[in-house]
């Protein structure tokens, strides 16, 4: 079963035998004891490493036909795990695997570039106040991607005669998103059902502590048994595999 974040903190409050409430907002209270699901949430998150993390996204382009092969992690992304590229369309898309270099490797690659031919192209990049330029090709779609900080991804090349820049709508990405929590009534924190119970019970031992300086053994030993379960149940898909086989169709 889910619950909203009054519901939880309802909960709660009636577990310290404090006063009801309509509102995380109608006490200091029943707010401190909202901020304690919020950090909560985001330990159990963290420490189970949840799928609920992961999603499928698309880059941020450069917007700028200067810098045609830049592109940028979004903000809210922890992290990327493998990233592909649409060599078709939207309406009927081919996607194939990009592959990461180490940044030494990439800058050697792109270095064995000249700028005078007309397949190459190249491209002046601002950071931390310095200015340095990159090549690239611009008759092929990319197949390398690589980054000097982990968050600016710099591509080997692009098809000028496609796209006047790499397109964001032509990526897809996968990697960790960085949860949102909103301290709102109504808002229900991205967990699976059976993950809430651990969230009530690590929230209300955590709550005892901070604010009635008292343990609660209790919510402490559902607290441990919820998060084993947890562990064992945090996939919604089963990903042990089947005897079955399935046959891969698509472009070769």
């Amino acid at each position: 079963m889910k619950y909203t974040l009054i519901e939880l903190v309802q909960r709660i409050l009636e577990s310290m035998d404090s006063d009801e409430v309509d509102s995380i907002n109608d006490s200091p209270e029943s707010l401190a004891v909202a901020n304690v699901v919020k950090e909560c949430y985001f330990d159990i998150v963290g420490k189970l490493d949840l799928p609920e993390k992961e999603s499928i996204f698309q880059m941020t382009p450069s917007g700028d036909s200067n810098k045609p092969t830049l592109m940028y992690l979004p903000e809210n992304i922890i992290n990327l795990q493998r990233m592909k590229y649409n060599s078709a369309s939207v309406s009927d898309p081919n996607w194939y695997d990009l592959n990461y270099l180490p940044w030494d490797d990439f800058l050697d690659m792109q270095n064995g570039l000249l700028t005078t031919e007309t397949n190459v192209g190249s491209m002046t990049i601002i950071e931390d106040g310095h200015t340095f330029t990159f090549k690239y090709r611009n008759d092929v779609l990319p197949q390398f991607y690589a980054s000097f900080n982990d968050r600016t991804i710099l591509f080997d090349s692009y098809d000028s005669l496609v796209n006047t820049t790499l397109v964001a709508s032509k990526t897809m990405c996968f990697g960790s998103i960085e949860p949102d929590f909103t301290l709102s009534d109504t808002f229900v924190p991205e967990l699976d059902a059976q993950q809430f119970q651990l969230l009530l019970q690590a929230s209300k031992a955590q709550a005892f502590v901070e604010l009635k300086q008292v343990e609660n053994p209790k919510a402490e030993r559902k607290e441990r048994k919820n998060e084993i379960l947890a562990q064992r149940t945090k996939h919604a898909i089963d990903r042990r595999g089947g005897s079955q086989t399935y046959r891969r169709y698509g472009r070769k």
